[in-house]
């Protein structure tokens, strides 16, 4: 009886000491906020994004919406990305773009944070991150505005009419900055008097991208035939197959401009 007493108050013990360690033992990292609170989801979401310099996950969500875009669509399509195109004597880089029997999407993704103000004839635009700290980019309109025509003619220069009139080719322009920015003052349509740009654009976060790209996408005629689309695809493939030299090249050039 005594033994059994004995064996009964060590096991009571022994889960005793094995639950407060339990209870003293320090959460996981990463999964609990400094004052304890367990981090939801969307905490999980947040940090990935601010901790994305290479802008990764937002290039990953803009393609994602795109694929979905277009499934919904039903017609053919083909995504590209990281496209070198020649441009007076260097490169111009395209983040994205969507081959699509409606015409051609480019696309200028900025995964960047802070309060960004701008207009459409200023060359740099601003990114405010706090009272202290300022940064400056290049007008994202003009910069995508730049792409398209660097790739309007290397087209030019890779068909002929007969094959396809790069001319009557519609081109799209859509700017999609991350979640986490706030766009204030910035022009928001097209439709801007006085503006020198003659390329369709539109400015939008990327939780926007599915309603409003799904609806211009919509609204426009089937003008590509099958084979066309996948002639283009292979003209602007070895464009996408860069190598660190090139992008190494890119960067001198870029820089070289804008000192």
């Amino acid at each position: 009886m005594t033994s059994t007493i004995v064996t009964l108050l060590a096991i009571i013990l022994l889960l005793a000491f094995a639950f407060f360690k339990t209870k003293a033992a320090k959460p996981k990292a990463g999964q609990f906020h400094n004052d304890g609170r367990r981090k939801t989801f969307k905490d999980f979401q947040k940090e990935q994004l601010e901790n994305d310099p290479d802008g990764v996950y937002g290039e990953a969500a803009t393609f994602k919406t795109l694929t979905s875009i277009c499934n919904d669509d039903g017609r053919k399509f083909v995504l590209m990305k990281n496209l070198y195109i020649p441009s007076h004597g260097g490169t111009t880089e395209i983040d994205a773009l969507l081959l699509h029997q409606s015409g051609i999407y480019v696309l200028e993704t900025k995964n960047i944070s802070g309060e960004i103000t701008g207009t459409l004839e200023e060359e740099r635009w601003h990114q405010r991150m706090n009272a202290r700290t300022t940064h400056t980019f290049h007008n994202p309109i003009q910069q995508n505005a730049g792409h398209i025509r660097a790739l309007r003619h290397f087209l030019k220069e890779n068909f002929s009419k007969s094959d396809l009139n790069v001319d009557e080719l519609p081109v799209f322009s859509a700017i999609v900055f991350s979640d986490r920015c706030v766009l204030k003052g910035i022009p928001t349509s097209p439709k801007v008097s006085g503006s020198s740009l003659d390329v369709n654009w539109i400015i939008l976060h990327i939780f926007q991208l599915q309603k409003k790209l799904s609806n211009i996408i919509k609204n426009q005629k089937t003008i590509l035939e099958t084979e066309q689309l996948e002639s283009l695809y292979w003209k602007l493939k070895p464009c996408a197959m860069a190598n660190e030299k090139t992008r190494a090249e890119h960067r001198a050039y870029i820089q070289s401009k804008h000192r």
